[in-house]
């Protein structure tokens, strides 16, 4: 048998896996859509459709801020590395984050495509680079996470929580990654591959990770970390305050400690799925509200479909904007030096 055919199996297999979960995305976001027009949920929809036009700006307002912070987490951490323009950044996020609506981590293979195709980062930096975004992330939303399911309400104990964990998790991110980066951590890992033989031996010379260790830089700056650390909060704080809103539009208030709780169940879910975001946040959401024995867990489903109904105009404006910022027509062609690292604020 041909060593491809397993490979276009296996590739087969896993879009059709996609198709089938984004139909089944497709699926919650209708029995959401049917929850929320329920006649248990009248009050909200009048609510609705008399909501002062300032608390919809102020919600659309907050997924502007989503995206800026999403855009700003990735600039920062690349700029040790490369110095990409910031801007072209910030577009190529706001595309990305559109197209993760639809199955096939498409959003993911965006992001590859152009920073690959048109900065000319290398694959194995960008895989570095992505994988040090998604750790910071970790670190900074497993705390407040832990911290809303295990008190339910913001106190003394739940600041306790999420401070001590989060400081543990960044102190151990730093630590391994200083000690781990540079020459100094390369020779490290040379030598812990060395008695280990065989394939380990041959992995660790290869120009792939190389490249890839390079990404380590990243996180070995406790200063670096921690401005990536407070953009995160800077997001989390939006993404619970869309929620905030969300329920003040609808006429169902939540309390603060439940919206960051939501917001984090929201955002990992939208992470995780690989059939795309449509349907199964909106679900979690419901579930979530279940879990947790709020009062009337069918209104969450009426809050879900406005902060996605508000996220997706956002996107989809600031997306068609961003195609003209990049170029439809040169998005992935390589760019010069100096065209690929003008506009670049400075930040440390």
């Amino acid at each position: 048998m041909n060593a491809a055919q397993p490979l276009k199996r296996i590739s087969r297999t896993k879009v059709i896996l996609q198709g089938f979960g984004f139909l089944i995305g497709l699926a919650l976001l209708g029995w959401c859509v049917k929850q929320a027009f329920s006649p248990d949920n009248q009050r909200q929809l009048a609510a609705l459709r008399q909501a002062p036009v300032y608390q919809i700006a102020m919600l659309c307002s907050a997924n502007a801020v989503v995206l800026f912070c999403s855009g700003l987490s990735f600039y920062v951490s690349l700029r040790p590395l490369r110095r990409l323009n910031f801007w072209d950044m910030q577009a190529t996020n706001v595309i990305a984050t559109f197209l993760s609506y639809v199955p096939f981590k498409t959003g993911m293979l965006f992001r590859i495509l152009i920073h690959n195709r048109r900065d000319r980062v290398p694959v194995a930096l960008i895989g570095a680079w992505f994988g040090a975004v998604s750790i910071v992330m970790a670190i900074t939303l497993l705390p407040l996470f832990a911290a809303s399911l295990s008190t339910r309400e913001i106190n003394s104990k739940w600041i306790a929580i999420a401070v001590s964990t989060g400081l543990a998790g960044y102190a151990v991110v730093c630590l391994l990654a200083w000690y781990f980066h540079g020459t100094r951590g390369m020779a490290i890992l040379r030598a812990i591959a060395e008695r280990m033989g065989g394939w380990a031996r041959k992995l660790v010379r290869t120009t792939f990770v190389r490249t890839a260790h390079g990404g380590l830089d990243i996180l070995a700056s406790p200063k670096r970390v921690a401005v990536l650390v407070l953009v995160r909060l800077v997001d989390m704080a939006s993404q619970a305050l869309r929620f905030y809103l969300a329920g003040m539009i609808v006429g169902t208030p939540i309390a603060l400690d439940t919206c960051v709780l939501l917001a984090s169940t929201h955002f990992v879910v939208g992470v995780m799925s690989p059939a795309g975001t449509v349907g199964t946040r909106e679900a979690a959401i419901v579930g979530t509200a279940t879990m947790l024995g709020l009062e009337n867990p069918q209104a969450m489903a009426g809050i879900a479909l406005l902060v996605l109904a508000s996220e997706a105009v956002v996107n989809s404006v600031l997306a068609a904007v961003s195609v003209m910022r990049l170029g439809a027509h040169r998005m992935f062609v390589p760019r010069g030096e100096n065209e690929a690292t003008s506009g670049i604020t400075r930040i440390e």
